[in-house]
């Protein structure tokens, strides 16, 4: 019989690589981001005509209850506010979020924040850590703001 898992306990478990990871909060230190605004451009661009206004009425609808929902349950009525987007594929989902960071938020970043960010990022790259963007936001629009800052996560 092997004497495995006796001489496994008495060894320490193996040290994880001293790796830093620094979670960076994209929220008030790089943008001031909202939960609707990215919803209401992806709904506003639907495919036809009839989409986009349907999807307009509920979100005009969602918007007016999110009071009530937010303090009732507050991860319920950001999933309520998110199920608008049900129906819409995954590329343009992908494609509408690349065009909401380029149009609206890139030109929104704070200059300070991004060299700050840049800053860890190289300090981080030599400890061979990484940097993960931590957001309320879509993944949709924090994927084409991590390429633009070079974070990989």
């Amino acid at each position: 019989m092997s004497n495995l898992g006796e001489s496994s306990g008495n060894q320490p478990p193996p040290q994880a690589a001293s790796r830093p990871d620094i979670f960076w909060r994209v929220e008030g230190s790089l943008l001031d981001l909202g939960a609707v605004r990215p919803v209401a451009f992806f709904t506003s661009n639907a495919q036809s005509i009839a989409e986009r206004n349907f999807r307009r009425l509920a979100l005009i609808a969602v918007v007016a209850l999110r009071p009530l929902l937010y303090l009732l349950h507050r991860e319920w009525a950001t999933r309520v506010l998110h199920s608008l987007l049900r129906g819409i594929s995954q590329d343009r989902l992908d494609l509408l979020g690349e065009e909401y960071f380029d149009y609206q938020l890139k030109p929104r970043l704070k200059p300070g924040g991004v060299a700050k960010l840049k800053a860890t990022v190289d300090q981080v790259r030599q400890m061979n850590g990484r940097v993960i963007l931590v957001s309320q936001g879509l993944d949709h629009v924090m994927k084409p703001l991590a390429r633009h800052l070079g974070v990989e996560h």
